[in-house]
Order: C-alpha cells, then structure tokens, then sequence
C-alpha cells in the first residue's frame, strides 16, 4: 500500500504535465508550441521515469565533470525559472492601464485571412472601438503590413473593420509597412508625431503582449503609454504567453 501511495505525487505531476502538454498545443503551431512541449514533455517523462532517471543522475554525479555538468544544467534551469517569473508578474502588471485624456490609439497588427482580420485581430479592433467611442477626440492607428496568405494589408482591413462598425475614417490613419512589433511602433510613432502627439497613446494588443508593447513604445520616445488590451481565448492563452516569453528573452538581440 505504501508503495502504492508513494507513486501517487508522480502520477499526478504526470497527468498535470500532459494535460499542459496537450494544453499548449491546441490549435496552432508558435515558438511557444515548442517551448512549451519541451517543458510538459521533460515534466512528463521525468515523472514517469523518476527512478531511471535517479539512477541515471546518481551516476552522473559520481563523476567531477558530471558534477560540474549538473550543476551548470541546474543554474541555467533555475535561472530561465526566475526571468519567466518575473516576465510573467510584469505581463500582468500591463495588462490594463487607462489613462483619463488619450490623444491617439495604437492598435497592433495580426493575422488577416485573406481581406478579413483573424479573430485576435477582430478582439483588438473590438477594444479600440471601445477607447475610441468613450473619447471622441482621439485618432488611431491602425499598423500593419501586408504578409504571406493575406489579399491585404493588415492596416487596410483594420480601417475597413472600424469604418464598418462606425467610426469616422478621418480618425484612422493607416500604418502599412511594418512587419514587426518594433516595426509596428517605429513607424506608428512617426505618423503621430507629424501630428504632434508623442504622449497620451493607449496601446490596444492582447494582454500577454502589453508588456513588451511597452517596452518598444517607450524605445521610440513616446512619453505617456496607457493599454487597453483585448480578449484572449483561454484555449489559446497558454501558447501565446510561453511565446512571449521567448520573445521578451530575444529583445537584447534586437529580434
């Protein structure tokens, strides 16, 4: 019986990682996908493999070079652990943060299936329509460019998308070079300030990529930067956070 009770704590990490496992890759394929399965599927087969892999570990360990390999093994997971942590708690922290008088939104590209935009990108639209009518004043725009299986540009069908629900297409001003987040925000920023605006921007994206939004509004000098962030699907949440982290973790390198 005791033995019984002893495996109980490994089936259920078992269980938890595969259900993560298929959790992530629900749907569609990103780098989170990949992270995401090496994660849940080292969980997963430690947990059924935990005395093999004791065994294999006390082994390693009897030797000076497999010491060393270990323990570098062992500071680099502890250390991804950490930066993920606190990823994560600044990517809550950005989810929402309204600022009273905005002068301008920014809504961030995505997917368009041939003219129409995917549902991510819909949610965004969706949100900015909700900025935009509870302050009359402001303009948005609407940034990104045309990429593989879209008809259009993202900025095209994102102005035919806010035009159809009712806003003033003298309020949009289109952004249709851009091929990347960075790219979205360099030359977003540049339109607004040939208007003179260079504060008072809400952002509207998703709310696991407000944090790095952020991080590039404020690379290209806007001063004051409020998020307003639209739905994500819970199956699809999971995917696209452990994406973001990879993705925040690539910023130094400019990608």
């Amino acid at each position: 019986m005791s033995k019984i009770l002893s495996k109980i704590p490994r089936i259920l990490i078992a269980a938890a990682a595969l259900a993560m496992l298929i959790w992530v890759n629900l749907n569609f394929v990103t780098a989170g996908t990949y992270i995401g399965s090496a994660l849940f599927g080292a969980i997963f087969l430690a947990a059924l493999l935990w005395n093999p892999l004791c065994g294999l570990i006390k082994r390693v360990w009897s030797k000076i070079i497999g010491k060393i390999f270990l323990i570098v093994i062992g500071g680099f997971a502890a250390v991804c652990a950490v930066m993920c942590i606190i990823f994560s708690v600044n990517m809550a922290v950005h989810i929402e943060k309204p600022l009273d008088d905005p002068k301008a939104v920014i809504v961030l590209g995505c997917q368009v299936r041939g003219e129409t935009p995917s549902s991510m990108l819909a949610y965004r639209l969706i949100a900015a329509e909700e900025v935009m009518n509870a302050h009359p004043n402001t303009v948005c725009v609407v940034s990104g460019g045309q990429g593989s299986g879209e008809d259009i540009s993202e900025a095209e069908a994102m102005h035919r998308f806010l035009v159809d629900r009712g806003i003033d297409e003298s309020r949009i001003i289109k952004e249709d070079k851009s091929v990347s987040t960075r790219e979205n925000f360099r030359f977003s920023v540049a339109l607004l300030a040939e208007r003179g605006i260079t504060d008072g921007v809400v952002v509207v994206t998703n709310d696991f990529h407000q944090f790095r939004a952020d991080i590039y509004a404020r690379e290209n000098g806007l001063k004051t930067v409020g998020h307003h962030s639209s739905r994500t699907p819970a199956r699809n949440i999971l995917n696209y956070w452990v994406r973001e982290w990879a993705a925040i973790m690539a910023l130094p390198f400019g990608i």
